[in-house]
């Protein structure tokens, strides 16, 4: 056991702390749409057919003003969220910097007795790091399925604390530039998840790329969260617009 191998437990517990931290935020937007367009479809369904047969003029001017305010708690909402996203991927991000850093400097240390200090101190860091990453793994797990209950896409799994811990599989990404690619997305949230693991991993996203894009808002997500999007075919190439 060394200092690589807790920086590694610790930038995965990172990960999931992320995931975790990304899928409550999808929940509470997702959820807080749903309560909106139940509400929506509560005044269209129940309250709007009677109160039209006592005063039409008014129940469409009601109408009409729901609809505007609906818009606005829809765009707040979603600004929220994309707000709140990156303020998770840029505190993560920072945090993972810092570990990079430390697990660097440990390395390069050339004292004999300093670099043994240094790999006593991982190696009783190590198990509660392991136990850490397990619970971060359980939140992230749980997080992503309030999220999925909620309307999203499920997104790959959080690191677990057995095997090779890795979100990432393949070659090492580090310093590399790497392109997120979809068949296609809905919100945005499995891309961004891989993402989040690919920055994780010390790599840089030069963009995420998709094959059909839905126009239902991943393409703002992903570019709010600093990566360009570009994808092969719009709705209206597919006919489908």
């Amino acid at each position: 056991m060394n200092n690589q191998t807790l920086s590694h437990v610790t930038l995965q517990t990172l990960t999931n702390c992320r995931t975790a931290a990304n899928q409550a935020v999808a929940a509470c937007r997702l959820g807080s749409h749903r309560l909106v367009g139940a509400l929506n479809r509560t005044l269209e369904h129940s309250v709007y057919p009677r109160t039209a047969r006592l005063a039409p003029h008014a129940t469409r001017r009601l109408d009409g003003v729901r609809g505007n305010v609906s818009a606005v708690v829809v765009k707040g909402i979603d600004q929220f969220a994309v707000r709140t996203g990156k303020v998770i991927e840029l505190g993560s991000s920072a945090a993972a910097t810092q570990v990079h850093n430390v697990a660097r400097l440990a390395a390069g240390v050339d004292n004999d007795i300093v670099a043994s200090g240094l790999q006593a101190a991982a190696r009783l860091t190590l198990p509660g790091a392991k136990v850490a990453l397990v619970v971060s793994g359980k939140v992230a797990d749980g997080a992503t399925a309030l999220a999925n209950a909620a309307g999203a896409r499920p997104v790959r799994k959080a690191a677990k604390a057995y095997g090779l811990q890795r979100q990432v599989e393949g070659p090492d990404v580090a310093g590399r530039r790497v392109l997120v690619v979809e068949d296609t997305t809905t919100t945005g949230e499995s891309p961004l998840a891989a993402v989040a693991a690919c920055r994780a991993a010390g790599a840089t996203v030069v963009a995420v790329a998709t094959i059909a894009d839905r126009a239902t808002g991943a393409a703002e997500r992903v570019q709010a969260d600093g990566a360009p999007y570009r994808s092969l075919f719009s709705l209206d190439d597919l006919g489908l617009a």
